[in-house]
C-alpha cells in the first residue's frame, strides 16, 4: 500500500530537524571525534533516503534541482558499505546539502493536499 506522501514529507523533515538539532554547536572536528553523533546521524539519513523512496516520481520532478537518486543512493551506501564511511563526506552532507534539500521537502510538503 501507498504511504501518503505528506506524512513522508513529515519524517524526511522530522529526520532533518534531528541532525540539526544534534550537531548545534558542532564542528567537522568534535563530529569526526564522536562515534556517536556519526551514527545517529547516518541513521537520519538512511531514514531520509529510505522514505524518498516511497515518494512518487511526479512529485520529486516539481523540485528537479535535488539529486533526489543520490538522496536515494545515500542510504544504501551507509547500509551496505558501513565499514567505508567517510565522517567527512557525512558532514559534507549535512552542511552542504542538508539545507537544500530542507528547503524543497518543506515546498513539496506546502504543494501536498
Amino acid at each position: 500500500m501507498a504511504r501518503r506522501s505528506d506524512v513522508v514529507l513529515e519524517e524526511i523533515l522530522d529526520a532533518i530537524a534531528l541532525i540539526e538539532h544534534e550537531l548545534v554547536g558542532h564542528t567537522r572536528t568534535s563530529f569526526a571525534a564522536s562515534l556517536f553523533l556519526q551514527r545517529g546521524t547516518e541513521r537520519s539519513l538512511e531514514i531520509i533516503s529510505e522514505a524518498v523512496r516511497h515518494l512518487p516520481d511526479v512529485l520529486l520532478a516539481m523540485r528537479p534541482d535535488i539529486a533526489w537518486n543520490d538522496v536515494r543512493a545515500i542510504g544504501n551506501r551507509i547500509r551496505h558499505e558501513y565499514w567505508r564511511v567517510d565522517p567527512a563526506l557525512i558532514w559534507s552532507i549535512v552542511v552542504d546539502d542538508l539545507p537544500a534539500l530542507r528547503a524543497a521537502v518543506e515546498d513539496l510538503r506546502r504543494a501536498c493536499p
